[in-house]
């Protein structure tokens, strides 16, 4: 009796033991770690990408792994802060450490924060990191460039992907796996997840205080925790955008349906980022004898709900975030002339030689009335900047176009007063003599961003938009109107709102929301052209190649089950950007000056722009 029991014993402890062993062996095979949002991770390296950048010079950088330890995570927990109205971030990193193996089945969980019998009411955010192959660095920095291999950009919401094969319907077309089974990395080590976290602005809803939660990763029946902490301070950042930081991208948003176009509205809304397209336009009829008739009816029901705000509440699905039930920061009037694209004005009233014609000049004046006579009723101009932007004069550098610029300038003066009219470009000491005085905005495209020359014209009245790249460093991208770069470091979608602080500027505008967001997925070189002999070729570069330039989101339709517009990780950047200048708008606030604020800032903004910049 005694016998066979220590043989049952015997026989109990060496199975224990073989499962616990084969538990050890399963959950070695993968691991677990947290990342800031400030940088990002090489899923085929496991190496920070960012520390490519020779400009970077800090005490972690090369010397410790930042999947061990970093600023948020110590290695056992992860430690975060925020202020209320923010999102706060980080990333899920999910390592392989058996390349041989696919782990399947992969679920990622993370419950809402709690401090004792109080529960935060907004749920974390989860979004598929999705990688992309940069095969050229971007033309014109050979040097800033950190180089070709893959690039976490595309977040993909975690609606869209199946990590719960009980709940799919069919097949699964997007199962949680690593190897990634859409993205197809070579030689994928690691699967990144990035979560966002808002932090509802009402005291109520987030009153300051500790609250706790976990990272839950469960692959095979093994499980694996990271606990996490978030401090919420007792102060908030405001609700409206006020720095108005905007993305131009004409016909971009009014091409798309009414429900697509609504989700991508929503969505930079919720990243703080403002958008324009001057190519809404309502129905226009002029008849014999220049009577003119304006349609608004399409207009209207298309545009009304972002103008007054309703589409950033609940009645339109949009239930928290930045900017609840304000209306868009920027609005961009329906006007046009005949220019440097070759296509009819709105109103049409001809080419250059014919638009002066009494007629026709009476035909444009009206029309303005009628606009303006139509939208005050809707527009809050304090609340929304209402532009004037003539895309037939974008960028134009010859005498002739900034005659024209003097004479629409003037004619939106006083018959639109409250409009602010905007030219685009890198417009000399010559041309700002002859159109200074008849605009009132400027895109200043940074390359001619000179602090002294431009703080006249900001004497002047001038809002001056901070237009272009962040980072120079050849002379061919000097016309570029973009400041989005994924294989540049990532501060750099950050830095331009610390830069118009700096400079004291009235925002920041860069082109393009999403340029080749359909097949940006699988090929990232949004810009491609190549010189053609003669006046435009440049001495050192026979084409340009530029990864990401005007792209922000990504199309719907493209990867198998993703459904809606997804965000990139240099968008929530930029986002973080705008948030950070509200932290500096309040300390400066706090303390009646800018000396605390300026400070900081100088020791990261250096001078980017202007000639100076350049290598």
């Amino acid at each position: 009796m005694i016998r066979s029991f220590l043989i049952i014993v015997t026989g109990l402890l060496s199975y224990i033991a073989a499962v616990s062993q084969k538990e050890n062996k399963n959950i070695q095979n993968w691991q677990i770690s947290v990342l800031p949002s400030s940088v990002r991770l090489d899923p085929t390296t496991n190496k920070i990408i960012e520390e490519r950048f020779p400009a970077v010079k800090n005490n972690l950088s090369g010397k410790e792994n930042l999947l061990e330890k970093n600023w948020i995570y110590d290695g056992n927990s992860v430690s975060l802060k925020s202020a209320r109205g923010e999102y706060i971030s980080f990333q899920i990193v999910i390592t392989n450490n058996n390349p041989d193996s696919i782990l399947k089945d992969i679920k990622v969980e993370m419950p809402s924060f709690k401090s004792n019998d109080t529960q935060l009411k907004i749920k974390p955010e989860l979004f598929l990191e999705w990688a992309v192959n940069i095969k050229t660095p971007s033309t014109g920095y050979p040097r800033a460039s950190l180089g070709k291999g893959w690039y976490p950009d595309a977040l993909i919401p975690f609606k869209y992907i199946q990590d719960d094969s009980l709940k799919a319907k069919g097949r699964l077309v997007y199962p949680l796996w690593l190897p990634d089974f859409n993205n197809r990395i070579d030689s994928q080590r690691s699967l990144l997840v990035w979560v966002d976290q808002y932090i509802p602005f009402p005291y109520e809803d987030a009153k300051p205080n500790t609250f706790s939660t976990h990272i839950s990763v469960t692959i095979g029946g093994q499980t694996q925790k990271i606990p996490v902490d978030l401090t919420i301070w007792n102060f908030a950042i405001p609700n409206e955008n006020k720095l108005k930081a905007s993305l131009q991208h004409e016909g971009f948003l009014s091409n798309m349906n009414k429900e697509q176009e609504l989700e991508v509205y929503q969505l930079f809304k919720r990243n703080r980022v403002s958008l324009m397209d001057p190519t809404y336009k309502p129905e226009l009829k002029v008849s014999p004898g220049s009577k003119l008739k304006i349609d608004w009816t399409s207009f209207d029901s298309r545009l009304k709900k972002y103008i007054i705000g309703e589409a950033f509440t609940s009645k339109n699905g949009y239930d928290y975030g930045p900017g609840y039930g304000e209306p868009i920061e920027t609005f961009v009037l329906p006007f046009d002339v005949y220019g440097k694209h070759e296509t009819a004005g709105w109103p049409n009233v001809g080419k250059p030689d014919v638009e002066r014609n009494p007629s026709n000049q009476n035909i444009y004046i009206n029309t303005i009335k009628e606009v303006r006579s139509h939208l005050q009723a809707v527009i809050n101009p304090k609340k929304t900047d209402i532009t004037i932007y003539l895309n037939g004069l974008d960028e134009s550098y010859f005498p002739e176009a900034w005659s024209r610029m003097v004479y629409y300038g003037d004619m939106f003066r006083k018959a639109y007063p409250e409009a602010q009219f905007r030219v685009d470009g890198a417009y000399d000491e010559k041309a700002m003599n002859i159109i200074g005085k008849s605009i009132n905005a400027w895109a200043t495209h940074t390359i001619n961003y000179n602090l002294e020359e431009v703080k006249k014209y900001q004497k002047m009245g001038i809002k001056d938009w901070l237009y272009g790249p962040m980072l120079y460093e050849s002379k061919v991208n000097s016309w570029v109107g973009s400041s989005t770069f994924i294989d540049l470091p990532l501060v750099n979608d950050r830095a331009i709102s610390w830069s118009c602080w700096k400079y004291n500027t009235y925002s920041w505008i860069s082109w393009g929301i999403g340029a080749g967001w359909e097949r940006a997925w699988y090929d990232p070189e949004t810009w491609k052209d190549a010189y053609k002999s003669g006046a435009e070729a440049d001495a050192v570069f026979s084409h340009k190649k530029l990864n990401g330039n005007g792209l922000l989101i990504y199309s719907p339709g493209i990867v198998p089950n993703v459904e809606g517009p997804c965000p990139s990780i240099r968008l929530k950047t930029m986002r973080n950007g705008v948030q950070e200048y509200e932290y500096m708008r309040l300390l400066s606030a706090i303390d009646k000056n800018n000396d605390r604020v300026n400070n900081i800032v100088n020791t990261i903004i250096n001078q980017p722009f202007g000639d100076k910049s350049i290598g």
